[in-house]
């Protein structure tokens, strides 16, 4: 942000800070971060959600949209790190591209076990965003925490994910979600 040291009025550029409020907006983020044809007035991006380390959890998503935005527009993207609960493991099969939504964006299995930051790290260099676009991305890392660690969330990560039962579970539960009961 630029700072005036004198009476004129400061200029005019603007962060956009992504976080668990904007993203508890569900559904409507992605629509916020589609509308991001013209930047002209942010300097930066800062994105600052809790991810559970699982492919169909859409925080991922949300930060892949949010990049290429970034890309696209020649803006910083700076990612604040957190641990993953469930970055201890990888299981689960590898997405197939015919199967590709916002649910599953990447080919990547259902527990990948990387941080977001490790995350956008790779979309870079996989060349995953749309148009093979590159983001300028810096990660703020978290200190002291490695995939051996186990992590308990501080708050739940959305309105479904009450406890770390939830968070452990959900890579397996999930799959029953779209069935009638």
């Amino acid at each position: 942000m630029a700072i005036s040291s004198s009476n004129e009025a400061p200029a005019q550029n603007f962060v956009i800070l992504i976080n668990f409020v904007i993203g508890a907006l569900g559904s409507s983020i992605v629509l916020v971060l589609r509308v991001f044809d013209d930047l002209k007035d942010i300097d930066i991006v800062l994105f600052d959600i809790q991810d559970v380390g699982v492919r169909f959890f859409t925080y991922i998503s949300t930060m892949t949209y949010a990049m290429e935005a970034c890309a696209q527009n020649k803006k910083d993207f700076i990612l604040l790190d957190r641990p993953n609960p469930n970055g201890f493991y990888v299981d689960g099969p590898v997405l197939e591209k015919d199967f590709t939504s916002f649910v599953g964006l990447h080919p990547v299995p259902i527990v990948y076990g990387m941080t977001e930051g490790e995350y956008a790290q790779m979309l870079n260099g996989e060349k995953w965003l749309a148009d093979s676009v590159h983001c300028n991305l810096t990660v703020v890392r978290c200190l002291n925490y490695t995939h051996h660690s186990l992590y308990k969330l501080p708050v739940k990560p959305s309105p479904n994910l009450v406890n770390m039962q939830a968070v452990f579970l959900y890579p397996s539960i999930c799959l029953f979600e779209g069935c009638a009961v």
